[in-house]
């Protein structure tokens, strides 16, 4: 059994002959740190739950969603009995759409999504879309009953989709991405930025924010930002921290660690070119960051990804794996 100390990629189980996973998980279980390649979608609608991604940690209410990047290190708390559902899927292959890694480095490590916070014709049309994706995936089929009275929705992970459903939930879920790129700051809105929805500095620090998201790996000064933005360096600092929650360089070199965690998933890259080209001036200075943000060195951190130690799997569908019946 892996402890909660240990980390490694999770093998993700994809719907038969599909890039695809949904998992509606009714235990109290925690997770331990992982981190796979595909996005994934956390719904609780019955309990709370924590979710620790790189860095950062996500208190997740009943009903909100989070969004985990591609990459990134995480691990997951069950704080009380509940239900939530999963949805990961591999965007690998969605790299020739730009906008699709500009979302990503926009929201990473994770866009958290708060019901209590969230416009409410957004928050409808997400949970109409997780409704859609949970209908095509599962279908019609009546959930398998298991042991203790559970329903065993997930062992429908072990069927085929009807034709073309897995195109049909890739393209919910490119909507899904495409409007939360279109509406990145309604989405994020949290008790202290909600204060300052009617902030007369928000738009310009919103375009400064964009601005980063899309030439973090540039050089890039706070006085420069700070022109961009239309304020002195030093008004511009303080309301950018006021903003962000963070300084400018520390806003900076989180949006190049989350890119760099992407990029070694890549095992033809070597570090020093990880280094430059998520925008740092040196390998030395990459190695020194990577580490006190996620704990490990770029190389153990690709090293766990080269090892692909799975995640135990919960008993019950292991045994339907292989049989076939519980």
């Amino acid at each position: 059994m892996m402890t909660l100390g240990a980390t490694a990629q999770e093998s993700v189980p994809h719907k038969v002959n599909t890039n695809l996973r949904m998992y509606i998980n009714e235990e109290q279980t925690n997770y331990p740190s992982h981190w796979h390649t595909d996005i994934e979608l956390i719904y609780p609608y019955v309990g709370s739950y924590l979710v620790n991604c790189g860095a950062r940690s996500y208190h997740l209410a009943e009903g909100d969603i989070l969004l985990i990047c591609p990459a990134v290190i995480h691990e997951i708390f069950a704080t009380s009995p509940g239900t939530r559902i999963y949805i990961q899927a591999d965007f690998s292959k969605a790299g020739s759409f730009k906008e699709i890694e500009s979302a990503f480095r926009a929201m990473a490590p994770a866009l958290h999504i708060q019901k209590a916070f969230c416009p409410a014709d957004l928050y409808q049309l997400l949970c109409d879309w997780i409704r859609d994706i949970q209908k095509i995936y599962f279908g019609s089929a009546p959930p398998v009953q298991m042991s203790e009275g559970r329903e065993g929705h997930s062992l429908m992970s072990f069927t085929e989709l009807e034709p073309y459903g897995e195109v049909e939930i890739y393209s919910i879920l490119m909507q899904f991405i495409a409007l939360a790129g279109k509406n990145l700051t309604r989405l994020q809105l949290s008790p202290p930025t909600f204060r300052h929805a009617g902030y007369r500095n928000k738009n310009p620090l919103n375009s400064a924010c964009v601005y980063l998201s899309e030439h973090f790996t540039e050089e890039i000064t706070l006085e420069e930002i700070a022109a961009f933005a239309g304020f002195s360096k030093y008004h511009f600092a303080r309301i950018f921290n006021d903003y962000t929650g963070e300084t400018f360089y520390q806003y900076l070199q989180q949006k190049r660690i989350n890119f760099a965690q992407t990029l070694l998933s890549n095992p033809l890259l070597s570090v020093t070119d990880i280094a430059y080209q998520a925008g740092f001036a040196s390998s030395t200075a990459f190695t020194r960051a990577f580490r006190k943000s996620t704990g490990f060195t770029p190389t153990q951190f690709r090293q766990l990804n080269e090892e692909k130690h799975p995640l135990p799997e919960n008993a019950h569908f292991a045994n339907f794996r292989s049989t076939g019946s519980l």
